[in-house]
């Protein structure tokens, strides 16, 4: 029967199902039916031990200590309880020392002959009680109530107080509420070992139930669904090793037979598809050929690509991405930082070196600078021999032509930062460099202002090329403010100054004149940080 990995799944699966559903309702009811015994035995005990309680409280009322305590006695014999006391409210045992008897002498006065008895009938003070439930009846006046093991024994146990009624505050006083407490115990022994034997009665009785329900049920499974599926499954075997001719038994009217129908459909479709599939293999096969000659080319012109991205300006590779097919970024009139550098002596030390060495020498600084110009939104338009021109714009300066990612940020400031971190970069590499190269010196300066910007494709016969370029007053002051900058200084002018003076301390030049410019212009050398404490 359970051959098959499905009809074991299925002969499982039943099982599991009787168990939770007539397993569960089968505990469900063991659960309360041992529950109701319980309270049942429970009830019987409350019962009795009001009936004991109500004996002794009777003889307490006769005013006979002797006599209460032989009524005791003849209850610990006689009742079907495992365990009866009765103690004071201070927790020792009632009725074995004259505690009680000369309390109730000293506020009422017994008759001579019962003291008498009383004291012929002395014995040293019993066991004290030590149980939270005792101070918990005292407190409450209420009966306690407790499921306790004592040695291996489950007992039921009972703490009843019996209260200081106003007829007997005579004798004992009526400074508290409780006279004493008693107290039953009884054996819950037999109650649970009916309770289990039920309870294994009824388990019995479940577990032949779900193996003979869940055995006829697997049977009927097997008959019913599996042995259609063991066929169905045979056909499909046979038409996955090619056999498109198999097809399936559909006898019943069923799903299953409907499956049956199915399947015989799909494999007549599937004989047609794969007589289509063979014909377009070899269709496929060129095209993925031609698909992996031209995914290597993409790779080399993807290569190539990340080569030339370095020489080509951020604002002109956003509008190729934005349009291959431009000509032109329309030129406009924006505010603009523009920075200009160059390399100090630079004849003097193209009579020292070599062309090569020169040429190598501008390559390894210039190229250094690439990576600061790029962190600090820059864009390289010129570089001529020994100098850069360098444009910092915002991000609104070319908003309507080229859309940047970057959050929106100073110009001027961005171009100060970067022209700090070359001349720091410079520093670096007259060290890395000083048995190769002579130190070299920057001179540096930066204008802000209005110029016009944008980017230009010049075509012609050996090709095309895109420039981009600031042009105007601001470009031409900025590139007279390098040339005035002694080596290593940034020199900048009014515009760039207030911009940047809550960031970097300025020293003024005074006013200047400078070359094809009409009126004098006041400059500012930018003071690096680290020589603030030398400007007065």
């Amino acid at each position: 029967m359970f051959r098959s990995p499905l009809a074991l799944k299925i002969g499982l699966l039943i099982v599991v199902v009787l168990i939770v559903g007539f397993g569960v309702s089968t505990l469900l009811t063991i659960q309360r039916e041992a529950a109701l015994l319980i309270e049942q035995n429970k009830i019987a005990a409350r019962r009795l031990t009001a009936t004991l309680v109500a004996s002794i409280e009777g003889a307490m009322l006769q005013e006979r200590p002797d006599v209460t305590r032989t009524v005791i006695q003849e209850l610990r014999q006689n009742s079907p309880v495992d365990s009866f006391d009765v103690y004071r409210r201070t927790g020792v045992e009632a009725f074995t020392d004259l505690s009680t008897a000369m309390e109730v002498d000293k506020n009422a006065g017994l008759a001579a002959d019962v003291m008498s008895n009383i004291r012929k009938m002395a014995r040293p003070p019993g066991k004290k009680i030590d149980d939270p439930l005792f101070a918990r009846a005292i407190e409450t006046v209420a009966t306690q109530e407790a499921l306790e093991a004592r040695n291996g024994t489950r007992y039921f146990t009972l703490l009843t107080p019996i209260r200081n009624q106003e007829k007997c505050q005579g004798c004992h006083g009526s400074d508290h509420q409780v006279r004493a407490v008693v107290r039953v115990a009884n054996s819950m022994e037999p109650v649970f070992a009916e309770v289990a034997r039920h309870r294994n009665r009824q388990l019995a009785i479940g577990i032949l139930t779900i193996v003979a329900a869940g055995a006829v049920l697997t049977v009927a499974m097997r008959r019913i669904v599996l042995r259609p599926v063991e066929q169905l499954a045979d056909v499909a075997r046979r038409v996955g090793a090619g056999d498109f001719s198999a097809r399936a038994p559909m006898a019943a009217r069923d799903e299953l037979g409907q499956l049956g129908s199915a399947f015989n459909d799909m494999t007549g479709r599937l004989a047609e598809a794969y007589t289509e599939l063979e014909s377009k293999n070899t269709e496929l096969a060129t095209a993925l050929q031609n698909l992996q000659e031209s995914r290597q080319r993409l790779e080399l012109l993807e290569q190539l690509k990340g080569e030339l991205s370095k020489f080509v300006p951020e604002a002109v590779k956003r509008l190729l991405e934005q349009n291959p097919n431009a000509t032109e970024l329309e030129k406009k009139s924006v505010e603009v930082s523009v920075l200009f550098l160059d390399i100090a002596g630079y004849t003097r030390l193209s009579e020292q070196l070599e062309p090569k060495r020169l040429n190598q020498l501008v390559q390894t600084y210039f190229s250094s600078f690439l990576e600061i110009i790029q962190l600090h939104h820059g864009d390289i338009s010129e570089t001529a021999g020994d100098g850069l021109m360098v444009i910092f714009q915002s991000d609104r300066g070319l908003a309507s032509a080229v859309e940047r990612p970057a959050a929106s940020h100073d110009h001027a400031l961005s171009a100060t930062r970067a022209a700090f971190a070359i001349r720091q970069r410079t520093a670096t590499l007259n060290e890395e460099y000083g048995g190769l190269f002579p130190p070299v010196a920057l001179h540096m300066g930066i204008n802000t202002g209005e110029a016009l910007v944008g980017a230009t494709k010049l075509g012609g016969g050996a090709g095309q090329r895109w420039t981009f370029t600031a042009s105007g007053s601001t470009t031409n002051v900025a590139a007279r403010f390098a040339a005035f900058a002694q080596g290593g200084d940034i020199v900048v002018g009014p515009a760039t100054a207030e911009r940047i003076r809550q960031h970097f301390v300025l020293e003024s030049l005074g006013e200047q004149m400078f070359k094809n410019v009409s009126q004098p212009i006041r400059v500012y050398r930018v003071i690096p940080p680290g020589v603030y404490e030398k400007i007065v």
